[in-house]
């Protein structure tokens, strides 16, 4: 058995450039096909992270490198590369490393633009995906719940969140480097996202009066018109509307880019060569590259905020340091908690020993129920881990309030601890 109960693999700004990021992203709605693909594999518990930044998959697992390998089996063929591409760009951390980096991310230490709000509330995004799909059990509900209370802790005890910071308001940021004063010009926001829903409040704060708003879905747009800032306008007028502004910022869901060189060539035509300039937000991205080699276009990739980024990092350098000392201590207390549930075999074997028991009946269950369509399956399956977890947690509890080895060796009988290792060791012999 592996002596690792948490596992990381991952990367993010800091390890891929936005190409390599948005090829490795994984859409919100196919996020429980891979953790369906994860707990085939015999992976018990796992989380993912995925955000215009990083993609991070958490996991529980007996045998952790084995599960490593099989997880990038999983992602090369699902992202068509090859395992040595994914080596190049990836990061792997185990128990208190990936302890730390969870804590650091949750905390906006890691992001693009230090100390922004939104990771927190993606990060308990992906953990409630993962919980409605039961794929947490409990090793990571311990560590997310800790995480959040880590992070609100920075939030409370250091000033990382004062003036908050984010991609929206680093994109209006670097809109005001290009032109200086922006209340006269002429802005189209493509998207009706959360990203675009901040952009608009920072520009209804640089008194703009004139924003043009499109969306694949009309209604999106007006809505965020009426509630924000704007004029909607419907998609199939994109070409129309690009004539009309100074610049253009997207930031939509699409998963291939939509605006290409050769709609940009015959706009600029169009434009007779008045400048454009063009931030997009969004990962994947929605302008192909090849646009910025068009005469008189600008465009800016979320990598581009990164220089922009910095200088306000030495603002916050201080604070960061600061939360950095939070994160350390809670590490610890978290390792500590922990230590007397991972180092001791038993507790590992009667949550393991209760599962395999829990999963057989499941499964006895569910060959019973033919017409068991998937709905009813995973609220069964959501029952039976709650129920067993709730059972399990009576016995843990006693056996780490009580350290008398006479009671030990109780709950090793009761749990036919000894038995099954020495089953274990002979069955290994045999193989050998």
């Amino acid at each position: 058995m592996d002596n690792a109960y948490l596992t990381l693999l991952g990367l993010n700004h800091n390890t891929a450039p936005v190409e390599i990021r948005e090829t490795m992203f994984i859409q919100e709605s196919d996020i429980p096909k891979f953790l369906d693909r994860l707990r085939r594999i015999g992976i018990d518990e796992s989380v993912i992270v995925s955000t215009c930044n990083r993609t991070e998959i958490y996991f529980h697992s007996l045998h952790h490198e084995t599960s490593l390998i099989k997880i990038k089996e999983i992602l090369s063929e699902a992202f068509q590369v090859q395992p040595e591409w994914l080596n190049n760009y990836t990061y792997t951390f185990h128990n208190e490393d990936a302890c730390r980096h969870l804590f650091v991310v949750a905390a906006g230490l890691d992001s693009l633009v230090v100390g922004e709000p939104e990771i927190l509330g993606q990060v308990k995004d992906a953990y409630r995906i993962a919980g409605f799909h039961n794929t947490t059990g409990f090793f990571l509900n311990k560590l997310f719940h800790k995480t959040f209370n880590v992070a609100k802790r920075i939030r409370t005890e250091t000033k990382i969140g004062h003036n908050p910071l984010s991609i929206s308001s680093m994109a209006i940021e670097l809109a005001k480097e290009i032109f200086g004063e922006l209340s006269e010009k002429k802005i189209l926001v493509i998207g009706a996202g959360a990203m675009c829903r901040t952009a608009l409040k920072y520009f209804q704060k640089e008194g703009l009066q004139e924003v043009l708003i499109t969306n694949r879905t009309y209604r999106k747009a007006q809505q965020l018109a009426e509630d924000i800032l704007g004029t909607a306008y419907p998609f199939h007028e994109l070409a129309e509307l690009f004539l009309k502004v100074d610049m253009v910022l997207t930031s939509t869901g699409s998963r291939q880019p939509f605006i290409d060189k050769t709609f940009i060539d015959t706009i600029m035509e169009r434009r007779k060569n008045r400048p454009l300039f063009l931030i997009d937000i969004a990962v994947p991205r929605d302008i192909a590259p090849d646009v910025n080699g068009i005469d008189n276009v600008y465009l800016y990739n979320i990598d581009d905020l990164k220089e922009l980024s910095q200088k306000h990092l030495s603002d916050r350098l201080k604070e960061s340091e600061k939360a950095c000392t939070i994160v350390e201590e809670e590490v610890e207390e978290f390792l500590k908690s922990l230590k007397e549930l991972n180092v001791n075999p038993l507790i590992e074997h009667i949550i393991n020993r209760a599962d395999t028991m829990r999963s057989k009946e499941l499964k006895k269950t569910l060959q019973k129920l033919d017409n068991a369509d998937d709905t009813i399956t995973r609220y069964i399956d959501g029952l039976t881990k709650t129920i067993t977890n709730k059972l399990v947690h009576s016995h843990i509890a006693i056996i780490k309030q009580n350290s008398d080895p006479i009671m030990l060796e109780m709950f090793k009988k009761y749990f036919q601890f000894e038995e099954e290792d020495e089953k274990e060791m002979d069955n290994r012999d045999k193989e050998q």
